[in-house]
């Protein structure tokens, strides 16, 4: 257990660095100054954080180039990551705050309370942009408003782009698109004030198998922006903005007067996912189409049933090690 009254827990700048099993807490006296609990820059590729509790920081995780160099290659997973208080910061709060890197894994972690209290108050669980390649957002589960509830401002789930990159910071100096191929994949996203999942110039993109509940829904924005998006089970709206371009298969969202008038039919499939109980009150959604072949997640192979949504059978991930949040 380490508790950190630094801007910086650990900056790592050289390779194959792996940072397991630890407690880090973020106690500065004045929340803004308490930056990240890693920041990962330059030649620090094949980083891997696994298993850690991660709490009160602004961003937990910060990758980005430095010079020509460029972190690729990383995982963070089984990390569960969150926030005490809302954060009384002018800096970006986003709890896993990716810039330029590529083919990073980033699944089964826990990401839940990321308030930002200052400035434009727009916050994320975690984003990949400024031009990376080949990023994936597996398997994990994003509450935006767990224990904090109520605050003013604008919670977003999952992002590929963010809310963009300057130049300088992408591989190319150009940021033509924020992300290429990047993919989120069987993510359980819940209680957010803005969009669950939201793309932004994010080119060849997927959006598969994924669960949102409580949420603004789907939205692909700008004409840079395409993506395959199947087999979702949306509380709420999967849309296209600003020249966006969606190929939907066998998703189930909401009509926006339906939301409007309170009517939330998704919600209604569960027996009570406001207290986290995700058993189905009947038979759950099924396509005769498989959106991907990989496992739910529960680490069921979706294969097997083909449920639309994140998971088939949530009691599942007990075992599995994603277990209940309290």
């Amino acid at each position: 257990k380490i508790a950190m009254a630094l801007s910086e827990g650990f900056h790592i700048s050289a390779p194959y660095w792996i940072f397991e099993n630890l407690h880090l807490r973020g106690v500065c006296q004045e929340q803004s100054n308490c930056e990240h609990a890693f920041h990962v820059v330059g030649n620090a590729h094949h980083f891997v954080a696994r298993n850690n509790t991660i709490v009160d920081f602004n961003a937990h995780f910060k990758v980005n180039k430095e010079g020509a160099y460029i972190p690729d290659d990383g995982v963070i997973e089984y990390n569960t990551i969150s926030n005490t208080a809302p954060r009384h910061t002018e800096h970006s709060v986003t709890l896993i705050d990716l810039v330029a890197a590529s083919r990073w894994e980033i699944r089964h972690n826990l990401i839940t309370d990321f308030i930002k209290d200052g400035s434009d108050r727009i916050s994320y669980g975690a984003f990949v942009k400024g031009g990376g390649k080949d990023n994936r957002i597996e398997s994990n589960i994003i509450i935006c408003e767990h224990h904090l509830r109520g605050e003013a401002g604008q919670r977003v789930g999952l992002s590929l782009g963010g809310g963009g990159t300057g130049k300088a910071y992408c591989p190319d100096q150009r940021c033509i698109t924020e992300q290429d191929r990047g993919v989120i994949e069987s993510n359980l996203v819940m209680s957010c004030s803005d969009d669950g999942i939201y793309l932004n110039k994010a080119a060849a993109s997927r959006v598969i198998n994924n669960t949102l509940i409580d949420t603004g829904g789907i939205e692909v924005r700008f004409v840079e922006s395409t993506a395959d998006v199947e087999g979702n089970l949306v509380d709420g709206k999967i849309r296209e903005r600003d020249g966006g371009l969606i190929r939907p298969l066998n998703n189930i969202d909401t009509n926006l007067l339906s939301v409007f008038l309170g009517y939330h039919p998704v919600r209604q499939l569960f027996i009570n996912p406001s207290a986290f109980d995700f058993r189905w009150r009947e038979k759950p959604p099924v396509t005769s189409k498989i959106a991907s072949a990989a496992t739910d997640l529960c680490d069921a192979h979706s294969a097997q049933k083909p449920v639309i949504g994140a998971f088939n059978d949530f009691s599942a991930c007990v075992p599995g090690g994603m277990v209940k949040p309290k």
